[in-house]
């Protein structure tokens, strides 16, 4: 691993969210966490894996290890990552290290291409690793986007607008909520899945909209069955290229998970 291998990609990952972002939530750049100023911590794991930690600031120039650090823990999930567990690391790496909403872990798989450029070291993943690390970018968008809209839109005394339906449910995701999400899933599930499909009107292309359709039905279908992950999985695939779309709702989703 080379000298500047964690900083190349703790600002690698910082561009990364960034280009979301301002391509799909341009109003929300200014005050994104982690555009404007972070430290990051560094840990290796297993034998070819880095956990990367962006904790954002209120000031200050950005900081972090030029070396990762051993890791900290020992019952981590099984090493490769499976692309069913993106919940999975991220719940264990927020609850190990005690994150907020505005922090950002991050599992990457250590390919230096001797450069100090992240975007490079990619392209030396597997197709597995490249799926793996767009699903943790596209997870800790969705996830903060939905934070917002939950904060902004919760009104006391007022009923919790169910636009989104993620209020309730990013309760759920959120690690020390005491709000009780099995409820919200269980009275508003057919809620998401009809905004979602309501959604499926803002893909243009009749093809895509047709095979995107066709998961959100497949999905509805397994909740509650051991299939679901599966069908969740293959929704988050489809709906990879709608993330200023579908963003939103992943978290009242992932809840499903539970």
């Amino acid at each position: 691993m080379r000298q500047h291998f964690t900083a190349d990609w703790a600002f690698g990952i910082r561009g990364t969210i960034e280009n979301i972002v301002r391509s799909n939530f341009p109003q929300d750049l200014r005050n994104w966490p982690l555009l404007q100023t972070f430290n990051f911590e560094a840990y290796k794991i297993a034998e070819d894996y880095v956990v990367i930690i962006l904790k954002d600031k209120m000031s200050g120039v950005p900081a972090g290890p030029g070396e990762a650090k051993d890791f900290p823990y020992s019952d981590y999930p099984s090493i490769p990552p499976k692309a069913a567990e993106i919940d999975l690391w991220q719940f264990y790496l927020r609850n190990k290290f005690n994150l907020r909403e505005e922090d950002a872990p991050f599992l990457i798989p250590i390919r230096d291409s001797g450069k100090n450029d992240a975007s490079k070291d990619y392209l030396l993943f597997s197709p597995e690793e490249q799926y793996f690390w767009n699903q943790q970018i596209f997870y800790v968008v969705s996830r903060y986007k939905a934070h917002i809209q939950s904060s902004t839109e919760m009104k006391p005394n007022q009923p919790i607008s169910i636009t989104y339906n993620v209020s309730g449910s990013n309760s759920r995701v959120n690690i020390n909520s005491t709000d009780s999400s099995v409820n919200i899933i269980n009275t508003e599930s057919v809620e998401i899945f009809n905004n979602l499909r309501e959604l499926l009107a803002t893909i243009e292309n009749d093809e895509e909209r047709k095979k995107v359709s066709q998961s959100i039905d497949a999905m509805e279908l397994s909740i509650g069955s051991s299939s679901f992950i599966n069908k969740y999985q293959e929704f988050i695939a489809c709906v990879a290229d709608h993330i200023g779309v579908f963003g939103p709702l992943i978290p009242a989703i992932t809840a499903l998970l539970s």
